[in-house]
């Protein structure tokens, strides 16, 4: 792949942004790659986790300008912020966890892009800001809508009307991001969460994935309480469980 990095080590899955000299812009090129990728490592059993950073000082600076600003008018445009907003889509139904490790700057896009991961762990040195409307546009990736959905209203509002910047730290209090790290201990702080994740049966771990989109879906509370007792029931009594409760018994 020419446009991203893919490394499988313990079952996790890095897949690092490959473009640091547009500080890594999506490009209609890298959206294709991510796709392969995110579907690659959500069908491969020995990954439990997927984690995404980029090269050098940014995590995504957004679209690929250059390349996008060609589009003139609804007709043009749609179909490359379509096919961007799939893999973002990809990403947040996937049914592994999946971690942003925001290295760097994350305006516009990248935010969208980050929050469409499950988990935001970022650098002290982070800038995130849903600044498209400074561009006289607005998020074209779900961005807005997801994070109307994970935001009190008025706040997600506030940061999409204004195109507020924000530090890690001022996004980790708007709950935007996770954990703020040292830049020199953000991907071992990042990878010891995706290990503890990793070290989890995949079966448990996919369970509760789709307890999430079922959320998502909006199905009630009691058919997803439904849903959830049968997959308990479906799990219960494979070999390691009863290895592990005969232990616990001392048998």
């Amino acid at each position: 792949m020419e446009t991203i990095r893919v490394e499988k080590r313990d079952g996790i899955a890095t897949i690092t942004f490959h473009r640091p000299k547009v500080h890594n812009a999506i490009s209609l090129e890298m959206a294709e790659e991510l796709q392969q990728a995110i579907e690659d490592a959500s069908a491969d059993k020995e990954i439990k986790v997927i984690i995404f950073t980029g090269e050098g000082a940014s995590f995504v600076s957004g679209g690929d300008v250059r390349q996008f600003i060609a589009a003139r008018g609804k007709e043009q445009a749609l179909p490359i912020l379509s096919k961007v907003a799939d893999v973002l889509q990809a990403v947040e139904t996937a049914k592994k966890p999946t971690i942003a490790m925001i290295n760097g700057h994350a305006l516009g896009g990248g935010s969208e892009f980050a929050i469409s991961c499950n988990f935001r762990f970022a650098s002290e040195t982070a800038v995130l800001g849903f600044v498209q409307i400074g561009l006289h546009i607005t998020t074209g990736w779900g961005g807005g809508s997801r994070l109307l959905d994970k935001l009190p209203e008025s706040k997600a509002l506030a940061l999409l009307l204004t195109g507020a910047r924000l530090s890690a730290e001022e996004a980790k209090g708007y709950g935007l991001v996770d954990r703020v790290c040292h830049p020199e201990r953000l991907r071992e702080e990042t990878e010891q969460f995706a290990a503890a994740i990793a070290a989890r049966p995949l079966a448990s771990i996919e369970a509760y994935m789709d307890m999430l989109a079922w959320k998502r879906k909006g199905l009630s509370l009691a058919e997803r309480t439904r849903r959830e007792v049968s997959q308990c029931a479906e799990l219960w009594g494979n070999d390691e469980h009863v290895r592990l409760v005969e232990k616990f018994l001392g048998k």
